[in-house]
């Protein structure tokens, strides 16, 4: 997949002119995993923002037994790691490889480099993650509500 694919593919970008994606284009860098490979540990410091190309991504929770315990799948077409990116938390949870992947990934500290030469840029990247998250935040509150209705009916 060529970067320039990457604008059709991911929509974090939406808004960019052809001069910012080319300035973009420039932070991303390529990875490759085999399947079970570990892409970041829990705990480990945030800050990259994944964007799987190609291939199938488990994030996990580590168990009190030791357990790793599935809990999203992350496929292709799709970001992960998008709140350490934006905040530069550690991550929370462990990223595994469901099968062999290709990522490409921007660094936190490279767009914040990047865009303090363009604020402008930036309003238009982080609007757009701001979105993402308010999307994330939104299910999550409805499959609460779901779960807390169902324990409700049983209690």
């Amino acid at each position: 997949m060529e970067f320039k694919d990457i604008f059709e593919k991911f929509d974090i970008f939406n808004g960019l002119d052809e001069a910012e994606k080319k300035l973009i284009t420039g932070l991303f860098k390529r990875t490759s995993f085999k399947q079970d490979d570990e892409i970041y540990k829990e705990g480990e410091d945030g800050g990259t923002l994944y964007f799987l190309t190609n291939g199938k991504v488990r994030i996990c929770k580590m168990s009190t037994e030791g357990d790793i315990l599935p809990y999203a799948v992350v496929k292709a077409g799709e970001t992960f790691g998008l709140m350490s990116f934006v905040d530069g938390s550690k991550h929370s949870a462990i990223a595994l490889a469901d099968k062999d992947c290709e990522v490409v990934k921007i660094d936190k500290r490279d767009v914040e480099q990047l865009m303090e030469h363009d604020p402008k840029m930036a309003a238009k990247v982080y609007k757009v993650i701001a979105i993402h998250l308010s999307e994330i935040i939104r299910s999550m509150n409805n499959q609460y509500m779901d779960l807390t209705t169902y324990m409700f009916r049983k209690g």
